[in-house]
């Protein structure tokens, strides 16, 4: 760990010789720092192309992105494409020192779309519980890169896509019984997806705002309550295209889609076939459950 004026870092990067051409994922950097001072100031509009996950350990930093600045706090994260009209950095006057952090940085042809659905799913800065499985990854990742256990491209770019499927898999579920509010909005959907119910009709029956509704339910769940109304619904679709007959209009409607056209579309933008394909599909290779 090198220390500097207040400032320490303890840093690795990576560009290994023997690799595919293009890979899909690489760990280009992986560390974790503390800062003291007004000199930690990273403007991101010339940098050089990388996805950049940072998680605060302590203290507090600055995040200036999207034209929102936000306070970073322990627990919080956020997660840059670089270069970009962002920046972040430690202010003395305001910020709690030290601004103690680790980080990820990654490229790749696919990362990308694993950035792109967590920023959708969490936006621009989010929490995070130490315990979430996301970051004991980034932790093993800092810890074998310290300990040089990281020496090839391909063990290095495997370490770096778990990190990126275990962050979009787990969202930011907390451990622990889940609150009588988050059941009763599961069994309430459970019950009801084969009807048009919304959002604000279930926040409504529930007896909270559609807000609180979906700020607890992706805490301890790690999804929209959409998300999960959506999911129930396409499962039932996928079992109903497998076992009848029945229509893809009379499937929709049997599943609280409005109407079939309507139905389709929202199949097709989730399991990249549209359901007349997924039943031939399903029908020729035999099954009938899909988990979604």
């Amino acid at each position: 760990m090198r220390d500097i004026g207040g400032d320490s870092w303890d840093d690795y990067g990576f560009r290994f010789l023997e690799n595919v051409a293009s890979p899909a994922v690489e760990l280009l950097a992986v560390g974790r720092q503390s800062r003291n001072s007004r000199a930690y100031d990273w403007e991101n509009k010339e940098r050089s192309p990388a996805l950049l996950f940072q998680y605060t350990l302590n203290g507090s930093g600055r995040l200036q992105s999207g034209g929102q600045l936000y306070a970073l706090k322990k627990g919080e994260a956020f997660f840059l494409q670089l270069p970009g009209d962002s920046r972040y950095y430690f202010e003395e006057e305001s910020g709690s020192a030290p601004w103690e952090f680790i980080y990820l940085m990654m490229g790749g042809s696919g990362v990308l779309p694993y950035y792109l659905y967590a920023r959708e799913r969490s936006g621009e800065v989010f929490s995070l519980p130490e315990f979430h499985p996301a970051i004991a990854a980034l932790w093993e990742i800092y810890y074998k890169a310290k300990e040089g256990r990281l020496q090839n491209a391909f063990a290095a770019g495997s370490e770096a896509f778990r990190f990126l499927c275990l962050l979009c898999a787990s969202g930011t579920p907390i451990s622990g019984s889940v609150p009588f509010l988050i059941e009763r909005a599961q069994a309430y959907m459970k019950e009801r997806y084969m009807q048009p119910i919304t959002l604000e009709e279930t926040a409504e029956y529930l007896g909270v705002s559609q807000s609180h509704l979906s700020r607890e339910f992706f805490r301890y769940t790690g999804r929209q309550p959409i998300q999960y109304l959506t999911r129930l619904r396409l499962e039932a679709a996928a079992e109903l295209l497998s076992a009848t007959d029945k229509t893809l209009e009379e499937v929709g409607r049997c599943c609280g889609f409005s109407d079939g056209n309507y139905f389709g579309k929202v199949f097709k933008r989730h399991m990249q076939l549209s359901p007349g394909c997924f039943r031939k599909q399903a029908r020729l290779q035999g099954y009938r459950h899909v988990k979604i």
